[in-house]
């Protein structure tokens, strides 16, 4: 929970920072974009916007050792919530399950699991397309390019891969104090 809780915080930071960022130090590939600066804390990205600033992206936590990808969809949701979902692409389909996430600007944001089964996707499709049940027999479809998706996420995880050894390098850096 308290692992959930530092993610759930490091992404409100995120998304508040891209909403309003002057993209100083976000680079771009094709619809993508990534960031290594670690202005929002202490982790990185890459992601894409639609034209409804709807975002999905992967994120990658220094201080959990771990990436998750991360979708808005502009609806709202109990947090801890599972929603299975139908994600379509010019790769393929599958089943996935949104976790809902903390609210931002009105809407949740949603961790999206299996990741692997998402990752092989982003990295080989041109398209992707979310479908979610709503209430009655209304679904929410939500789509993205991913044009510039492997670009940009390999860049993101290798410079995340530079990064953390800095950042373990400091953290295991003791300095000494001369009497």
């Amino acid at each position: 929970v308290r692992h959930m809780k530092k993610i759930l915080q490091s992404l409100a930071i995120s998304l508040l920072l891209i909403s309003v960022s002057s993209f100083a130090n976000i680079k771009q590939n094709k619809d993508w974009f990534w960031d290594l600066s670690l202005d929002a804390g202490n982790f990185v990205y890459a992601a894409t916007m639609n034209d409804s600033e709807r975002l999905l992206g992967q994120y990658c936590y220094f201080d959990e050792g771990t990436c998750v990808y991360i979708v808005t969809l502009g609806i709202t949701c109990t947090e801890g919530s599972k929603y299975p979902s139908i994600i379509n692409s010019s790769a393929g389909v599958a089943q996935v399950d949104l976790i809902c996430a903390h609210k931002f600007e009105g809407e949740n944001t949603f961790f999206i699991t299996p990741f692997d089964d998402v990752d092989n996707i982003i990295r080989q499709a041109s398209n992707i397309g979310f479908a979610v049940a709503m209430e009655g027999d209304e679904f929410k479809v939500v789509r993205f390019s991913l044009l510039g998706s492997t670009h940009a996420i390999e860049m993101m995880r290798s410079g995340a891969e530079i990064l953390s050894d800095q950042i373990n390098y400091k953290s295991n850096t003791k300095s000494e104090e001369y009497l």
